[in-house]
């Protein structure tokens, strides 16, 4: 996966009336991560990437807003400038989303943040521990890193009056909110668990003392995670787990059984079918059996095998016959 480019720079101040923020989208100054944009090389790309946007909507904005570097579309840039002599990329926000909004008017959002990707890296001449890029942007973020306890933000409110207001201490709601964004708007998991260990890997920067154990800790996790969610050809994942193995061989045994049943289940059907056809015997009276003439033929075959046993004998037979078949010698 393409390692993703952010950068947080505070907000400066928000315009209530027009509902703009402002602030820098880029500057040449050490980030929470200890990385350097180098303005002269990143300059093209901003206005290769503003120019797209301000042809494509005839001058009406000049970049694409975001929130937390999510599916939310928050607003829109209405205005930018390349501050060659400072060396930053000024631009003034227009937020058209009523929530977004209203984070922004309480604080919730405490600065930029660019999205995009490294083009280039290199150690910084002049202090080595920094490492100087090259920056490709694709959109700038509202977010809501944490800031520092006395860090503010100048807020000119609807009627033209000017304060000074805190950013909120903790925005008990931000993960959430950022999660349902991304839910309801179908933003890809594997995306949305990138940004989100991005922001953590930020913070952990951003500590003066931070363990690096704990960063490298970090990295692996999610890199192992983003593995685990990321999409995989069926036939290889089928490969790797014996479980869908075995019922893809059950199911082949399934569709095998059920092709030898179909046609004894049809022979079977119309066997049923010729049974029903047939005319049933009229059914008996209680107490009566059905005695066909063939039997009563047999009688005369009978008659004479008695005449030849004895009188004795043949009462015994007799006598047996009507005891075995009452209703036939009774």
């Amino acid at each position: 996966m393409t390692e993703r480019l952010q950068m947080f720079i505070p907000l400066r101040k928000a315009d209530a009336a027009q509902r703009l923020v402002y602030g820098y989208a880029t500057a040449e100054a050490p980030d929470r991560a200890g990385e350097i944009c180098d303005y002269a090389s990143t300059k093209p790309h901003y206005q290769a990437w503003s120019k797209t946007f301000a042809k494509a909507t005839d001058g009406k904005s000049f970049g694409n807003i975001r929130a937390m570097h999510g599916a939310v579309a928050a607003g829109k840039i209405a205005s930018i400038r390349f501050n060659d002599a400072e060396k930053r990329i000024e631009i003034a926000a227009k937020i058209i989303d009523d929530d977004e909004w209203r984070k922004v008017e309480e604080g919730v959002y405490t600065g930029f943040s660019q999205g995009g990707a490294y083009l280039k890296r290199w150690a910084d001449p002049e202090n080595p521990e920094l490492t100087r890029y090259t920056a490709k942007p694709s959109e700038i973020s509202l977010v809501d890193l944490p800031c520092l306890p006395e860090a503010s933000f100048e807020m000119i409110k609807a009627d033209g009056v000017s304060e000074t207001r805190a950013f909120a201490q903790k925005a008990q709601t931000a993960v959430r909110d950022w999660l349902q964004g991304n839910i309801d708007n179908d933003a890809p998991a594997v995306e949305v668990i990138g940004d989100f260990f991005d922001a953590i890997e930020h913070d952990l920067n951003a500590d003066p003392i931070h363990d690096d154990n704990l960063t490298a800790l970090l990295a692996r996790l999610k890199s192992e995670v983003v593995a685990a969610v990321a999409p995989r050809a069926t036939q290889k994942f089928a490969a790797a787990d014996p479980r869908l193995e075995k019922l893809s061989a059950e199911t082949d045994a399934l569709r095998k059984l059920n092709a030898e049943l179909k046609p004894k289940l049809a022979q079977l059907t119309e066997r049923v079918e010729a049974l029903e056809r047939t005319p049933a015997p009229p059914p008996l009276m209680p107490g009566y059996t059905a005695v066909s003439k063939s039997s009563e033929h047999g009688l005369d075959s009978l008659a004479a095998e008695l005449a030849r046993l004895s009188p004795e004998k043949a009462s015994l037979v007799l006598i047996k016959a009507a005891q075995s078949q009452p209703k036939r010698f009774g």
